[in-house]
């Protein structure tokens, strides 16, 4: 079996090679950077591919551009995320496994549930629990859903709207997202991004709050609209300008 790990932390690459090697006949390839692996996935057969969602320094690189003004909804290439590996290894090959190897975190979220519902990922795994990476990579291999309890939680209950219900409704609406999450908060300067009036972005606010609290109960209908749209914005600003989420939105 070969496997491909995409991990940018060295201690846990090396963590998750031995753990792999000690319980699977395997050969495992490591790259730290996801740019080499759109590559490698092009180039090379892998069975598994156990990607990691977040790189440092592709995120640490476009927030020092974001947080200067540096950063527009038209540029060639938006934020890199592990989202762009996890299409490519089955554009690639669709016989190419997959596995999410990600932490837990709120600004993960949306990833997770982006690659769950629109990229078909079946297989999360924690990486603080990296002697379950082996029982993932099994049951990615034999094409059966492990979502992790740990990653598990911070789906929503099967009730609630999904992520095209709420943030993927329009383009206009889409576009106003990503204003925010760039950094503009401005009514007018929303609207020139997103092609409508100053008064249409302020009027749609509410509604816009309405759709985030159904989707996520940790918002509030408490206060101004534009207020609790725009946090949460900011807290996901790497979702809203990922480069594969606009590839399939816009």
């Amino acid at each position: 079996m070969r496997i491909l790990i995409i991990e940018d932390e060295g201690m846990a690459a090396q963590m998750a090679v031995t753990e792999l090697g000690g319980a699977l006949p395997c050969e495992v390839t490591v790259v730290a950077d996801p740019v080499e692996a759109l590559v490698r996935l092009h180039r090379e057969r892998f069975d598994v591919a156990v990607v990691d969602m977040l790189y440092q320094a592709h995120s640490v690189e476009f927030e020092r551009r974001r947080r200067r003004g540096r950063v527009r909804l038209t540029d060639a290439r938006l934020h890199l995320s592990g989202l762009a590996v996890l299409r490519a290894a089955h554009t690639a090959s669709p016989a190419t496994r997959t596995v999410l190897w990600t932490n837990g975190e709120p600004n993960r979220r949306l990833h997770m549930m982006f690659a769950h519902e629109q990229l078909g990922c079946r297989v999360m795994c924690p990486k603080d629990a990296v002697g379950k990476l082996s029982t993932a990579v099994r049951a990615a291999v034999r094409d059966r859903e492990l979502i992790d309890p740990v990653l598990g939680m911070y789906f929503p209950l099967p009730s609630s709207p999904t992520l095209g219900e709420t943030f993927f409704t329009s383009s206009t609406r889409l576009a106003v997202w990503r204003a925010m999450a760039l950094g503009v908060h401005e009514h007018t300067a929303i609207g020139k991004i997103a092609g409508v009036t100053a008064g249409t972005i302020r009027r749609g606010m509410d509604g816009l709050r309405a759709r985030l609290v159904a989707f996520d109960p940790g918002c509030t209908l408490d206060g101004p609209p534009t207020a609790e749209v725009v946090r949460y914005a900011s807290q996901n600003w790497q979702f809203f300008l990922d480069d594969t989420v606009r590839e399939f939105h816009r």
